[in-house]
């Protein structure tokens, strides 16, 4: 458990040795703040894997991400209605993980470096599960 004293956190003595001596190496509770994200950050993170959380749009941000796409090929790929497509392509546009250009009458996709930052979050997330 972890106590406030004097506006210092400090911990208390009944927490596991490992635990206790982890918080002590890293300079104890108030050097916490300093180790991860602020709110603000938080908060985004937490909107980015609500987006990467619906399957769908993770299919097409990785199709996208191996070369630029317009809907027809992504309708076909998936097997996924126009109006379910055009959903997610907004919603992945709007929130910046991927960008789409006008050639001729073709409006093509293309995944943004954002979108490949989120990817490769993704992935190095995953080679920390175990098996």
């Amino acid at each position: 458990m972890i106590k406030e004293k004097n506006k210092a956190k400090t911990i208390e003595p009944s927490l596991p040795e490992e635990v206790a001596e982890a918080i002590d190496e890293m300079g104890g509770l108030s050097k916490l703040d300093g180790a991860i994200p602020n709110a603000k950050e938080i908060t985004a993170e937490a909107n980015l894997h609500h987006i990467l959380s619906d399957k769908t749009r993770l299919t097409i941000l990785y199709s996208i991400g191996c070369c630029d796409m317009c809907p027809c090929i992504l309708k076909e790929y998936m097997k996924i209605s126009d109006s379910r497509l055009s959903y997610h392509l907004a919603v992945l546009e709007e929130h910046g993980l991927v960008t789409s250009y006008s050639k001729k009458n073709w409006r093509i996709f293309r995944i943004t470096e954002k979108g490949k930052t989120a990817l490769a979050k993704g992935e190095s997330f995953n080679e920390c599960l175990p098996g």
